[in-house]
């Protein structure tokens, strides 16, 4: 298990350009981010293929203002990673007025022809 090497950094990158393009809604970035296989698990409990996720995003079901880590750990197991932390997420929906949520949240992800892809990402909404 490793908390510190290059490829904890690796995918502590992809989880910052994770957020990034959930901000921006850039499609192509996140496509090429989610592994074919992702799957997303709200905080209120709807769980998601990366087809549904994606065309939910393009249908304005999730619009996010930022996207603000609190804490996290990544530890790599070998092809795999697991990060486990908390965030702030400012969020809406079709158009509607966003708010902050704080969610500790897990994500696993793979490594897929050398490049590290979310795998399973699960929320819980935590009080604030």
């Amino acid at each position: 298990m490793d908390e510190t090497g290059p490829a904890v950094k690796a995918v502590a990158d992809r989880e910052a350009a994770l957020y990034a393009a959930m901000i921006a809604a850039d499609y192509a970035t996140l496509n090429g981010i989610l592994s074919a296989e992702s799957t997303y698990v709200h905080s209120t409990g709807v769980v998601e293929t990366k087809g549904d996720y994606l065309a939910a995003l393009r249908r304005g079901l999730y619009e996010y203002g930022e996207i603000r880590r609190i804490k996290g750990l990544t530890r790599i197991f070998g092809g795999a990673a697991i990060t486990c932390g908390v965030i702030d997420m400012l969020v809406g929906a079709e158009g509607g007025a966003k708010s902050v949520i704080r969610l500790q949240h897990v994500l696993v992800w793979v490594e897929e022809e050398g490049v590290w892809r979310l795998l399973l990402r699960q929320a819980t909404r935590l009080p604030q």
